[in-house]
């Protein structure tokens, strides 16, 4: 649909609005009054979101990431689904899935009586889907845009057999340094340190805090529902509150793998930290025929002189 027709059927009069973005992409603006909001419908992938008492947005998004098709912006939050990882079948399929670069279409936009905005993308399956990946799927995206900030993916088995997936809110959250930062609730939790390639090594048990000081790509499981980001240096707390999700994935690329990245400024490294609600690892998704499965998180900032 074009940006005009999409504003037809769905903009909200003073409160949402469809606009081209970079690469000529449609993108959802939210200004509600509780917070501001950008959404790609390309990738189904929250860009921007900013509570009205926040000075800073939640989310880091890269200056050098790609806006064109088949390609994956960097930042945001990206949907990764139906395989969280690398390819589990190994057919040479991109990591993460595919849908973080794929179309979706606008289902719904409405406005709540408190004010907030709910968002609804949606994608099914097509011949071209089922070329790369054969099953028979409706997936939703549920983005609710208020004084905190939801987001929803619910997957529909629509076969005639049980399916398989695993799934992550890869979630980029803007920090002032990484280095300074300190991610809160995983104490006593194993993970697998996937930057040390560890595919067959035991799970290290995590003490204390989790600090970066170089790369760090970790799954961790069995994790409680809500894990902190404390940021000194923007002078607030991130709360990431998960549903249906027991594992989590922190993921900083440091300075050579940062390098190696196109899509990322050198010093990006610096200036975001990925907790993501995510279903991978030991935890495999069977969502029976013409059942549905919900993973969501709700994330919220405070200020850290609130608490002081």
């Amino acid at each position: 649909m074009t940006i005009t027709a999409l504003n037809a059927e769905f903009a909200i009069p003073g409160v949402l609005r469809f606009s081209e973005g970079r690469g000529g992409l449609a993108m959802i603006e939210i200004d509600n009054g509780l917070a501001t909001a950008t959404i790609s419908p390309y990738a189904g992938q929250v860009l921007a979101y900013r509570p009205a008492s926040a000075p800073d947005d939640l989310l880091f998004v890269s200056e050098r990431a790609y806006y064109a098709p088949g390609k994956a912006i960097k930042g945001g939050i990206p949907v990764c689904w139906p395989w969280f990882g690398p390819d589990p079948e190994e057919k040479g399929r991109g990591g993460h899935g595919f849908v973080r670069a794929w179309p979706w279409q606008v289902r719904t936009c409405e406005l709540a009586p408190d004010g907030a905005v709910l968002v609804r993308l949606g994608l099914a399956d097509t011949a071209e889907t089922r070329a790369i990946w054969p099953a028979f799927f409706n997936l939703w995206l549920e983005v609710t845009v208020g004084t905190t900030l939801s987001v929803a993916l619910v997957t529909r088995n629509a076969g005639d057999t049980p399916l398989r997936i695993t799934q992550g809110l890869h979630t980029y959250f803007r920090v002032g340094d990484v280095t300074e930062i300190r991610v809160t609730g995983l104490d006593g939790c194993r993970y697998l340190d996937k930057a040390a390639n560890a595919t067959t090594a035991a799970p290290i048990r995590q003490d204390g805090t989790v600090t970066v000081a170089s790369e760090v790509n970790r799954i961790y499981e069995q994790v409680p529902a809500t894990l902190t980001i404390e940021d000194p240096v923007l002078s607030r707390r991130i709360l990431i509150k998960a549903e249906c999700s027991q594992t989590a994935v922190v993921w900083n690329p440091w300075v050579e793998t940062a390098q190696a990245m196109d899509d990322l400024d050198d010093r990006d490294y610096l200036r975001f930290i990925c907790v993501e609600t995510v279903n991978t690892a030991s935890e495999v998704i069977e969502i029976a025929p013409q059942d549905d499965y919900r993973l969501a998180a709700e994330y919220r900032i405070e200020s850290l002189m609130a608490h002081a």
